[in-house]
Formats: C-alpha cells, structure tokens, sequence
C-alpha cells in the first residue's frame, strides 16, 4: 500500500472514530427556544430540556456520567429533541422563571406546545435518566393540550375528572386557575372534601387568602382532629406560605390594615397557637416599622407576668405537672420502668420552671436585638438574671453576658460568656469562644 492510500484509511479510521465518539451520549441541538418547539412540533416529539448552571455540581455529573451513556445517547438521539439551557445566561434566565426552575439540575420534558409533560429534579444515573424518559412518553400519551381543555370547558364543565385536570393543566402552563379551582370545589360532595387528594389539590393551588380554597383549609386547621396528618400538613403549609407573604406585605407597607387582616386569618387557622403567633406578628410588625412602643408595651406586659410567679409557686406547679405525668402513664399502660419513661420523668420535674426560663430568655434576647437604650436593657437584664435562677442553661449564661457586655459591664460578660463556653457541648464550644473572644477585645 502506498503512502497516500495508507493516509487516506488512517484518515478514514480518524473520521470513523470521531463520528462513533460523537454518536455516544446525548447530541443537545444548538439554537434558540423557539427554535426548538418549532423541531418538536413538526417532529412529533417531545424537548427534553436539562436547565443547568456553570457552577451545580451534579449537572457536571450528568455530563460526565449519564449524558454520555450510549445506551441513554440512543434512546434520546431518537425520541427528544435534546437542549441544554444555562439558566443564569441570555434567555435562560426568562425561560428558567417562566418554567418554576428554583434547583439544579432540572430536566424538563415539554410538548410542541411548550407545556411541561414531566420534570426531573437532581441528578440521576442512565437506568434512572432512561426510566424517566419512559415515565414522560407514557404521561405524553395521555396528555391534552391546554387548547383542547379551554374548547372542551363549556361541555365538561361539571366533570370532576376534567376539571381536577384542567387546574393541573392550568398550573402547568403558569396560568390562574383560581376559578377553574373555585368551580372544581364546588363540584365535590360535602363528604369528599376533607380527603387527602382533594385537600392537596387545594393546597397545591391556593393563591388567595379567601374564596373556597381558603375557606376548606381554614375548616380543616380549625378541626385538625377529624382529618389525616397529611391533609392537616398540606393545609398547614399552604396557609403558611400565604400568611408569611401577607405579613411581608404588611411590613413593606408598614399597613395595619393589612396586619389586621393577617390577625384575622390567623385566629381562623392557628387554632389553640393563635394568641402566641398573633402576638408574634405584632411583635415582628412593631420592631420593623420602628414602633418601639409597642414592643416594650407588649414584651413587658408578657415578662411581668412570669417574674410575678415566686419560686414556691412554680414547684408547685412542677409537682402537679409531674403527678399528672405520671397518672396519664398509668392509665395509658406505659412501662413505667423503661428508660425512656425515666427519662421522660426527670425531665418533667421542673417542666415549668424550664419553660418559664425558656420564655423570660427569650424575651431578654428580643430586647438585645431590638432595644438601644439602656434603661431597657437593664430590664432584660433582670428577666435574663430570673432565667439563670431557674436553670443555668447555657445559652441563658450567653444571653446574660451579651446584655452585660451592652451594658458596658465587660468583666462580669467576660466571666458569664467563660462559664457558657465551658459548659457548652463540642459542637458549640467554637461559637461561644468566638464570642468570647470578642469580648476580650472589645470588638463585640
């Protein structure tokens, strides 16, 4: 074979080889979005989108290890159109928002429509990623888009079935489905409502602190006691989250209309916590809109009340807690002579001294937080002295020193935080010596 022809197999060989190098794994097309729902709709084929990020971690070992898969390349060369977007770059950054992309990596399979048929969260190695990919061709066969929904609302309107979907194709597409939602309620018997999968559907979708959904919720935190703990959870948290929504609003625009609304909603579904939160909103409300009046009003009128109770009164009522400890066991069957019910009962002994402790330390750190003057810090002071009477626990002992230390009392602060740091476990050790130090050196 002469020089040339030999060159020409070895050239031939290096193409062979570089064609079967880039035919492993995933070939990702290169384009804009819109170019890509153009592709899937014409091809009949779903996008499978990874949204990643330069500096994720587990996006690396996509690439590295399931992206380049063979087996995985095969399958999603030939049913995907396969695209990577960097979510922090040019129109990822829109298109992440648009698609409620908050972690990394986050694989999306969506239609020619640009709808969601199934999303993936986290890494996966190929026999997972390859399952996924099964998981969305089954949803997409199923699947309607949201066009068909929209003509077919006027005639199914009172399908539970449809409707259910429809708020979940709404949702999809980022659009309001409160009144899709609304109409779906309405739709389930009253003995339905309470159950988990309407609960959750609820839960899943509240956007409004009134209207059914609320109103359902509300009901279920109100007579948490009739309802399962996932039901009670899914209501907890959503209402949660809108709470703490409204409260920000409130503080933005320093608005007690809108704090009274939340204090409102809050004794329709805090149940027995609602006195405590409520006063935690007027609390919160009060410091961040610089009310401090407020604050001393409230935090004072609250430690008077525990500085009021003498030691005598609260062994007493140590002792009748711990008798009622004891009786509920017995009339339970437990086995009073267990580890853990022994343990259980030495704690209880001095369980509302603690927990008088536990309030008067609390109400002393909101004071060193939030109160510049000294005149109030000398009356945390006396509230954090009470808390160290009752149980000299370590981070009463820090508390104490930090108001020392404010109090311009740093060798007394220096000896408190000392005894703190000594008595703290290992993992603490290192937070209370730093603030020890500090302390040494006036830089606290």
């Amino acid at each position: 074979m002469n020089r040339f022809a030999f060159f020409v197999l070895l050239l031939g060989m290096g193409v062979g080889l570089i064609a079967q190098e880039n035919a492993a794994g995933i070939s990702f097309q290169q384009g804009e979005f819109q170019a890509m729902l153009d592709k899937a709709k014409a091809e009949n084929k779903l996008i499978f989108m990874d949204v990643y990020t330069t500096w994720c971690g587990p996006c690396k070992m996509l690439d590295r290890n399931t992206f380049s898969d063979a087996q995985v390349g095969s399958r999603f060369n030939a049913s995907f159109v396969n695209y990577k977007l960097d979510a922090e770059k040019g129109e990822g950054i829109n298109i992440a928002r648009k698609y409620a992309v908050r972690a990394y990596p986050n694989m999306l399979f969506i239609n020619g429509q640009g709808e969601v048929v199934h999303r993936v969260v986290g890494y996966r190695p190929p026999e997972e990623l390859l399952k996924e990919a099964e998981t969305a061709a089954k949803l997409l066969e199923g699947m309607k888009p949201l066009s068909w929904f929209d003509e077919n609302y006027g005639a199914k309107k009172t399908d539970k079935a449809f409707m259910q979907a429809y708020v979940g194709k709404l949702k999809e597409s980022g659009k309001d489905n409160t009144k899709i939602l609304n109409e779906y309620l309405a739709l389930v018997p009253a003995n339905e409502r309470g159950t988990e999968a309407v609960v959750k559907l609820a839960a899943d979708n509240l956007t409004q602190l009134d209207g059914p959904a609320y109103q359902l919720l509300a009901s279920i935190m109100r007579e948490a006691g009739k309802y399962s703990n996932a039901s009670v959870q899914a209501a907890y948290s959503a209402l949660g989250k809108l709470k703490n929504n409204l409260f920000s609003k409130a503080v933005q625009a320093k608005d007690h209309k809108i704090l009274d609304r939340l204090i409102q909603i809050s004794k329709e579904t805090d149940g027995p916590g609602a006195e405590a939160q409520i006063a935690q909103y007027e609390f919160e409300f009060a410091k961040a809109t610089g009310d401090l009046s407020v604050v001393r009003k409230m935090m004072e009128q609250k430690a008077n009340g525990f500085m009021s109770l003498s030691s005598d009164a609260l062994k007493k009522q140590d002792a009748e807690s711990l008798a009622l400890f004891k009786k509920q066991a017995v009339l339970e069957g437990e086995d009073t002579t267990s580890a853990q019910f022994v343990l259980m009962r030495e704690k209880m002994k001095n369980t509302v001294s603690r927990n008088t402790a536990l309030e008067l330390n609390e109400l002393a750190m909101k004071y060193l937080e939030s109160m510049p003057d000294k005149a109030d810090l000398s009356k945390a002071l006396a509230w954090s002295a009470r808390s160290l009477e009752l149980d000299r626990d370590v981070n009463f002992l820090d508390t104490y020193a930090n108001l020392l230390y404010k109090l311009g009392r740093k060798p007394e602060a220096i000896k408190f935080e000392t005894e703190a740091m000594e008595k703290a476990s290992p993992e603490e050790k290192e937070m209370f010596q730093d603030t020890l130090d500090k302390m040494k050196k006036g830089t606290l």
